[in-house]
Formats: structure tokens, C-alpha cells, sequence
């Protein structure tokens, strides 16, 4: 198995954190994007750190931007990094400069310093390993467990950018193979320039009750994690889920479904029925496609999905990634080159 651990082999581990700090408010617990911190001054530090271990190319950006999402649904605006890369031996050297460059451009997007790190060639890796931590700082934390009955829950730009922009790259021979159209192909690509949820999360962190990035597992595993970590059920409706063309073509290419697919780029966000249009507008006022999708009810963690076909599915537990499932079932011949 590859990606995020199920829930069920986490809970034992939760117990190991070492020293007790009454400080840490919110620290190792399944579905919370990022640490929290109470800090003398009466604000909060939010900490989180992400692997990237799915995707050959544009490691670096992938991974400042991946960790900086899950600080901002957090409520702070990301400001330091520090970046650790284990390089594939004898390859390292290689590919060094373009993954700290990568990471470079995308702090400097985000207003984020990069102030420390590591770096070293580890034995058994095919592909790089970059882990980002990041640290922001803010008056106000939005927990995902913050979820209530009752609160809509909204989705903004649009599911699987990520992993569209990985399938595009990594898997481009299979999918030319399948007739999917060249311009769709690097459309596609171009799409992992689109990762950051930093200012949408940013512009409706004030009334927002639970926020969340959705990483391995797409947005049905992001669901998931926000319904278990809230202790409530969630209804979503499919239709409503914004997907992008280039999404539908690969993935129906590929078999996949979309809503399983990694999807760092698309923001989950809750707010109490009464705010949901001031979310919207504020959201769209900004440029970015945002829709209502479904609410949170009372009940045992579960995710009911209403699909477009009529049929009624329902989550209730771990989700595995298409990608990770893809690169196990077919993994690519060559490795993706930087974009």
C-alpha cells in the first residue's frame, strides 16, 4: 500500500507525542491539516509539514505550496518554510537545482522564506522526496473538526487539479496512447500552476467554521477526514462538485474517478447556513469558480455521495488515491521530466 495510512492504523499511534505542553492546542489527530499553537502574545502558531511522494516533476513547488494550503485552511498566511529533498542516488546532483528552484519561485509567490532544511541522497529511492514544513502565524484558527449539523459545506475551484497535472506529466505516453488529445495533455500540465488555495482560504477564514486541503484520497477522502474529525455526516451531490474538462477527459481515459483523485488546487470549506452566499460572493468576486455541495448532518462519520447516475454511494472509511493505485497497477516506463 502507498499514500496516507487509514485512521484505524493512526489511533494507536497518536499516544506517542512526547513531553504534555498545555500550549499545543490542536496537534497529531486524523483529518486536522496542521498543528496549533498558543503563543504568549494571546495569537497562534500553525505548523504543518507534507511529503511529496507521488509526482516526478515539480517536487519543489508542489511542495511549498502543498504544506502553505493546509496552514491557510488553518486561518494563517503561511511565512516560513523549511524544505528537506532525499535525492535518488547517483541522481541527485542532477536534480537538485531544479527542485530548490521550484521552491524558490513558489515561496516568492506566496510571500514565504524559506529559512532552513536538508538535503541528501538516500538509498532505494527511484524518484526525489521533497518534505515541506511550514509555520504562519494568526489571531484565529480554524480547526477541521470545527464542522457542525447544519453548516454547508462549499468546494471552490475545482477537484483533482493536482492530480490532473500529475497524470498529464507522469503518465503523458499512456494517456497519447489512449488518443487523449495533445492540447488536452498540456493543458493539463499547465494545471499544476494552479495548486494554491491560499487566498480563497485566506478570503473567508473570518466566517468559515471548518476548512480543509484535499491531498491523497481526492475530495471524497478530504470529506471523509472533515466528517470524522467533526463527528458528523456529510451529503454531497456530485453534480455540484466543480470538475474541470481536461479532469473528465484523463480520467475517463485512465478509469478513475475523479473525486478520489489527489486534489491540492480545490478548497472544502463550512459555514453556518446563514453565510454561505457572503462565502460565495467573496469567493467569486475574486475569480474563482464556487459552489455549495452539500451540508453536514448529525450522525456517525460517513460521506454520502449522490452521483449523477442516480446512484447513492457511501464513504465511511478510508480512501485510497487513483494515483497511487495507478502508479501500482502502471507504473510509468520514464521518468517526467521538470516542467
Amino acid at each position: 500500500m502507498t499514500g496516507k495510512l487509514p485512521p484505524e492504523y493512526m489511533a494507536p499511534v497518536y499516544r506517542y507525542t512526547g513531553a504534555r505542553d498545555p500550549s499545543v492546542l490542536i496537534g497529531p489527530a486524523v483529518g486536522e491539516d496542521a498543528a496549533v499553537i498558543r503563543l504568549p502574545d494571546g495569537n497562534y502558531l500553525v505548523v504543518h509539514s507534507d511529503p511529496i511522494t507521488e509526482a516526478s516533476a515539480r517536487v519543489g513547488w508542489l511542495a511549498v505550496n502543498i504544506a502553505s494550503n493546509d496552514v491557510a485552511v488553518s486561518g494563517a498566511k503561511p511565512r516560513w518554510a523549511t524544505i528537506v529533498v532525499l535525492l535518488p542516488e547517483g541522481r541527485g546532483r542532477s536534480m537538485l537545482e531544479d527542485i530548490v528552484r521550484d521552491a524558490h519561485r513558489a515561496a516568492l509567490e506566496l510571500g514565504v522564506a524559506i529559512v532552513g532544511g536538508h538535503t541528501e541522497e538516500s538509498p532505494g529511492l527511484t524518484k526525489p522526496t521533497v518534505i515541506a514544513t511550514v509555520e504562519g502565524i494568526t489571531d484565529k484558527y480554524i480547526p477541521t473538526s470545527g464542522l457542525r449539523p447544519g453548516d454547508v459545506i462549499i468546494a471552490a475551484k475545482h477537484a483533482a487539479i493536482e492530480g490532473t497535472a500529475i497524470l498529464a506529466t507522469d503518465f503523458e505516453d499512456m494517456l497519447a496512447r489512449l488518443d487523449v488529445p495533445e492540447e488536452v495533455i498540456e493543458r493539463a500540465k499547465r494545471l499544476i500552476n494552479e495548486i494554491s488555495v491560499v487566498e480563497p482560504a485566506l478570503a473567508i477564514r473570518d466566517i468559515a467554521t471548518s476548512m480543509h486541503d484535499p491531498t491523497e484520497g481526492g475530495v471524497l477522502g478530504a470529506l471523509y477526514e472533515m466528517a470524522y474529525a467533526s463527528k458528523t455526516s456529510i451529503e454531497v451531490w456530485e453534480e455540484r462538485i466543480p470538475v474541470l474538462p481536461e479532469t473528465r477527459t484523463i480520467c475517463d481515459a485512465l478509469g478513475i474517478d475523479p473525486l478520489r483523485l489527489i486534489s491540492s488546487g480545490c478548497l472544502l470549506a463550512a459555514t453556518p447556513p446563514d453565510l454561505v452566499d457572503e462565502a460565495l460572493k467573496r469567493l467569486r468576486r475574486r475569480g474563482y469558480t464556487a459552489e455549495a455541495i452539500g451540508r453536514a448532518n448529525e450522525g456517525e462519520p460517513c460521506v454520502t455521495l449522490h452521483r449523477t447516475s442516480g446512484e447513492v454511494e457511501h464513504v465511511k472509511g478510508f480512501v485510497k488515491d487513483e494515483i497511487a493505485r495507478l502508479w501500482e497497477l502502471a507504473p510509468p516506463t520514464t521518468q517526467a521530466q521538470t516542467l
